[in-house]
């Protein structure tokens, strides 16, 4: 397995603006914690850290659609858990109050998807994972975490090196869009190998394969949904899911993200 590479990636702490909203890294254990720095989401009380408008919106939203074809990779989101739905209407909550940024996003993402899908088709990685980015960095170019993660992808330095990326003095691949997503597509490949499943690999980018594969080994599924994880990592698969959805379907959650956002006017 890969020993010497951990994680590569590190949810961005804000989106275009903000993105869903997330909390310290020091949430998730150091033996697990990735190579780059990437805050959890909120902690099981998020009202509290809701500002008065962020949170009067989420007590007053209408109802979320719950599409049964919902899925990451082939791999359906299984509304029927109720643990399931009430982590997917707590991101898509937090996410409710930026929806209105949906226009820009949109824009970045239509000129940022046919650079990284060439790359991702000659590793065979799947199209949802072109959502990743979205969720590590708003697909701000120049995104760097407080850990030191970079790029579009929130590679950390040790990673990108061991990827072939040349990291440091007045050269950092990590923001050269085409490099470093071939670098990441190379270590999605490696993971997906080792663990066969899309939805674990997305999980193993969050929280390290090594975490993952000693879950496998105490667990008779491999079910992400099912999975003891570390609160962030619960949640990413969902945060992803997210921009999936609110960009490749908009008017199925019109009426839940409101005010209408950009794409409607």
């Amino acid at each position: 397995m890969l020993t010497a590479l951990r994680p590569v990636v590190s949810v961005a702490a804000r989106f275009i603006p903000p993105p869903i909203p997330v909390a310290d890294p020091a949430s998730v254990g150091a033996a697990a914690r990735p190579l780059v720095a990437r805050p959890g989401l909120a902690p099981p009380d998020a009202t509290r850290l809701m500002p008065r408008t962020t949170l009067t919106s989420a007590l007053t939203a209408p109802e979320l659609p719950l599409l049964a074809d919902v899925n990451f990779c082939g791999e359906c989101l299984p509304i029927d858990q109720t643990d399931v739905v009430n982590r997917w209407k707590h991101v898509f909550t937090l996410f409710r109050p930026h929806a209105a940024d949906l226009g820009n996003l949109r824009q970045r993402a239509e000129a940022f998807f046919p650079i990284i899908e060439p790359i991702m088709e000659k590793y065979d990685i799947p199209d949802d994972f072109r959502y990743i980015p979205l969720a590590e960095s708003g697909l701000r170019p120049k995104a760097v975490s407080r850990m030191g993660a970079a790029g579009y992808w929130q590679l950390m330095p040790g990673t990108a090196r061991e990827l072939g990326l040349r990291v440091g003095g007045r050269v950092d691949e990590r923001f050269n869009v085409v490099k470093a997503t071939d670098a990441a597509c190379r270590y999605l490949r490696r993971l997906y190998d080792v663990l066969g499943s899309w939805s674990l690999v997305a999980a193993a980018y969050n929280v390290g394969p090594g975490y993952i594969k000693n879950q496998l080994k105490r667990h008779g599924h491999r079910d992400y949904y099912r999975m003891n994880l570390p609160r962030e990592t619960r949640y990413y698969l969902f945060r992803v899911l997210v921009y999936k959805e609110v960009l490749s379907r908009p008017n199925e959650y019109a009426s839940f993200l409101t005010p209408a956002p950009a794409w409607q006017s």
